[in-house]
């Protein structure tokens, strides 16, 4: 539940797929392997996937906007997808303003975003192939 792995799809991108509760440690060590992998992989892109988080207060929503800040810095672009209802709503009553960092309602609809597209939408298929 602690682990935040980066997942590269391509060349320049990557996912972080960010699981369970996010507290002061943990936003550090999200920030601390965002940076230093996506400097490390040459990211263009990275889409944090919080689809698998359950709270989002004003500190986690404050911590993003800081990993934001800084990986641009280091010219990595950034996306958050899976933002549940739930989530959304929450940010909303507390006031916190996701204007500026670009967001996805799934992973699927950000890879899209930056360009993956399917090879295949045969639903007969188990396994889609993406292509980029």
């Amino acid at each position: 539940e602690l682990s935040v792995p980066i997942v590269p799809l391509s060349e320049g991108i990557a996912v972080m797929p960010i699981v369970g509760q996010i507290d002061t440690h943990r936003s550090q060590l999200i920030m601390e392997t965002a940076l230093e992998k996506s400097a490390q992989l040459q990211l263009s892109y990275l889409i944090f996937d919080i689809s698998g988080v359950l709270i989002v207060d004003t500190m986690v929503a404050d911590n993003i906007f800081q990993i934001v800040k800084a990986l641009q810095l280091i010219g990595t672009k950034t996306m958050i997808t899976g933002i549940r209802p739930e989530i959304a709503q929450t940010v909303v009553d507390l006031g916190v303003d996701f204007g500026t960092i670009k967001t996805r309602a799934t992973l699927e609809k950000g890879l899209e975003e930056i360009g993956f597209s399917k090879l295949s939408e045969n639903p007969q298929r188990k396994k889609d192939k993406w292509r980029y």
